[in-house]
């Protein structure tokens, strides 16, 4: 089978699917064959999948039982099954223990629930088809980002769902891994950026820039590419993978950040280049 129709036969729910990496997903399984369902709340973003080959909209919110059975409904009245399930749903929030009691709540509803009532509706199919659970926690799943403390919290459960789904469906054939993207330039991220380069004065590109000079990579990622990490998760191809903390970040967690900045970098010649 060639790469572009390696998911061919593949059946695959991706919650957010609308935009930023859940889109992205969307696409990318679509180009490879897979037929695909991309839930998500907002109708104009959705608008784009109308476009893709092999997939179909469902309006609805990944949180909201009722709106996860339906788009659930709609890949089995369709394909007859249901082979995997990507948990793209998310946003990035901002505040300590001290502030909003309510944004607290509705953080952890955004990015965690959703993944805990998707997969839960997703696993009777699931198990019929000996199928696989993609979740996308975050670097923030595994450090603690500054002043983001819902989102970090939330983040880092996530991980702790997927060895949970991992160990108890593992036996039934149920395959659950977690990748945990760093900076991606997403309209979420996008914002971010301009909050946090704002407060520095630094337009979105520069803060960008300078947010991604101390990642090994130096640079941050695109959707497309995080996407192909959760495509290869959720298909057959990664057949023994369980249990997995995929980091997609750039370098990002395997780095001491606190000295990054103060070593030159290493030369073409393996030599690392002085001042």
């Amino acid at each position: 089978m060639t790469e572009q129709r390696e998911c061919e036969g593949d059946v695959v729910l991706v919650t957010g699917g609308g935009g930023g990496i859940g889109f992205a997903t969307v696409a990318l399984l679509s180009a490879r064959g897979a037929s695909v369902v991309a839930l998500g709340p907002d109708t104009a973003q959705l608008s784009k999948v109308h476009d893709l080959e092999g997939a179909v909209a469902v309006v609805g919110d990944a949180a909201d039982e009722d709106d996860v059975w339906r788009a659930v409904d709609t890949a089995l009245d369709r394909w007859g099954r249901l082979t995997a399930v990507a948990c793209c749903a998310g946003v990035g929030t901002f505040g300590t223990v001290l502030d909003d009691s309510e944004q607290w709540y509705a953080a952890l509803r955004a990015n965690l629930d959703t993944a805990y009532v998707t997969t839960r509706r997703c696993l009777p199919a699931l198990m019929d088809s000996r199928g696989s659970i993609v979740l996308v926690s975050s670097l923030a799943g595994v450090v603690a980002v500054p002043g983001s403390a819902a989102y970090t919290t939330a983040k880092h459960a996530l991980i702790g769902l997927t060895r949970s789904l991992a160990v108890d469906f593992g036996p039934v054939g149920v395959r659950a891994n977690v990748v945990c993207p760093g900076q991606t330039r997403t309209g979420m991220l996008d914002q971010v950026m301009d909050t946090i380069g704002g407060r520095a004065g630094l337009d979105r590109d520069s803060a960008y820039e300078r947010a991604a000079s101390v990642t090994p990579l130096r640079r941050p990622a695109d959707p497309q590419e995080v996407a192909e990490v959760i495509a290869f998760l959720a298909s057959r191809r990664s057949s023994v993978v369980t249990g997995a903390v995929l980091m997609a970040d750039a370098g990002v967690s395997a780095a001491d950040l606190s000295l990054t900045g103060l070593m030159p970098p290493v030369s073409g010649d393996g030599g690392r280049t002085h001042p």
